[in-house]
């Protein structure tokens, strides 16, 4: 039975509707690794851009939420390369062990996106963050710092973190890292907001003429290139 439109379906033609979800439909079974894990875009050219865009279609009456458990957010941080295979299956093991601990953890992390989410959506638009959210940011920076530290590599050195009693700890202090880089990076005026319909993805626009619009072309480049293509075939 076909589902009643949505608000921002109303005044779209049957075929439209029809097409926007075989779309989505089509790019969230693609979406799916191997394990049954959703495989992550990374698409958005900086650590906390990708992790503020784990929700799918913000836009949209139905978004998606990606880290809707622990283990979600243990295999965000292992497709982000914050966490190997090994250290995953062993965070797994210990949320089972600790179900509590695992979903505060998740809890706090949702929390941190979505201050990311709302200072970087609103520096797209060309306005300063709120400073609620600013001074939840400086909380965090404030809480991580402490933990930086530098080791050595076979070539010059990286940032890395003390050892601490949480395990997803570093890779929530990691993306604080990240923004607060990007925030005092000369880069900070290429940061966009995703023009598809559904969609709110951050991304960093390295473009030349800075005219890039989607997240994706893969994923709302195409799917406004498909919606086009039938209007215009059907005028």
């Amino acid at each position: 039975m076909r589902a009643a439109p949505t608000p921002s379906e109303a005044f779209l033609p049957i075929y439209l509707i029809a097409i926007r979800r075989l779309y989505d439909e089509t790019v969230s079974i693609v979406g799916q690794a191997a394990g049954g894990d959703w495989a992550f875009h990374v698409s958005g050219g900086r650590l906390c851009l990708d992790f503020a865009n784990t929700i799918s279609w913000r836009r949209s009456e139905r978004p998606i939420e990606r880290l809707q458990t622990f283990r979600d957010l243990v295999s965000w941080a292992r497709q982000a390369g914050l966490v190997r295979d090994r250290e995953a299956a062993r965070l797994l093991r210990e949320a089972n062990q600790r179900p509590a601990g695992g979903g505060l953890l998740l809890r706090t992390a949702l929390q941190l996106r979505e201050v990311i989410f709302r200072v970087f959506v609103r520096i797209s638009q060309g306005e300063p963050p709120l400073e609620e959210d600013l001074a939840s940011l400086n909380h965090w920076i404030a809480r991580s710092l402490p933990h930086a530290r530098l080791v050595p590599l076979l070539e010059g050195f990286a940032w890395s973190w003390t050892p601490t009693r949480d395990p997803l700890a570093p890779v929530l202090w990691s993306v604080v890292r990240s923004a607060a880089e990007l925030l005092t990076s000369s880069d900070l005026r290429r940061v966009r907001q995703c023009a598809g319909s559904s969609c709110r993805w951050l991304f960093m626009d390295t473009t030349r003429n800075r005219s890039r619009r989607w997240c994706d072309m893969a994923v709302c480049g195409n799917r406004a290139k498909s919606a086009r293509h039938y209007y215009l075939s059907r005028r």
